[in-house]
């Protein structure tokens, strides 16, 4: 019984050490991934960027969409409650710094906030960076699990990890929902047929 216990035990270690293998911790309590090109800790400037062109740090041209398409970024973050305190900083040569505080929502088990800038797109074509840091400001620590550049009419373009445009009971209650219309219909079908058999 004891090494039954043991080997449980020392599986679900295991399994914390992968999951942890596959996020780096930044400064001030933001944890990137470490399997996004785009999305990572600048230890020069002491930022966590998710950029769109940075040349210099390895984020040339061709890695994101164009900057004249991306007008929002959606960020989906995993944390034990509502990330506080949190600004985003709109890092282009057009915009220069530009720190604007975020609300992050609930969508099922984590927390999702969308940035966009109300002159219209987020970068300008001319910009030679561009890139947005994130910087928590004494919030709890929260792990970014996914990202996503969007169009002008809220379209995708571009995504890293989990979406957090609907949050899981929505998806959940639609599927139900349209399972449940779908075996309704079948049934008044069925039903219709036999009814015409026996007239």
């Amino acid at each position: 019984m004891l090494k039954k216990v043991l080997s449980v035990l020392f599986a679900a270690a295991l399994c914390v050490v992968a999951v942890a293998g596959v996020s780096a911790q930044a400064d001030n309590g933001v944890v990137l991934p470490k399997d996004c090109t785009w999305i990572y800790f600048d230890s020069q400037w002491n930022n966590n960027k998710i950029t769109a062109l940075n040349e210099g740090e390895g984020v040339p041209a061709g890695t994101c969409p164009a900057l004249e398409d991306i007008y929002a970024l959606r960020v989906t973050v995993s944390c034990a409650e509502a990330p506080s305190n949190v600004a985003f900083v709109n890092n282009g040569e057009a915009e220069g710094w530009s720190p604007v505080d975020v609300t992050f929502d609930a969508s099922g088990d984590n927390y999702v906030t969308t940035y966009s800038n109300a002159t219209g797109t987020l970068f300008k074509t001319t910009d030679s960076y561009a890139q947005i840091c994130i910087q928590n400001n004494g919030g709890p620590e929260f792990t970014i699990i996914g990202a996503e550049w969007l169009d002008k009419d809220g379209n995708v373009l571009q995504s890293y990890g989990k979406s957090g445009s609907l949050p899981k009971t929505g998806v959940l209650s639609a599927a139900v929902f349209y399972g449940l219309g779908s075996l309704l219909i079948g049934g008044g079908v069925v039903a219709t047929k036999k009814a015409r058999k026996e007239d």
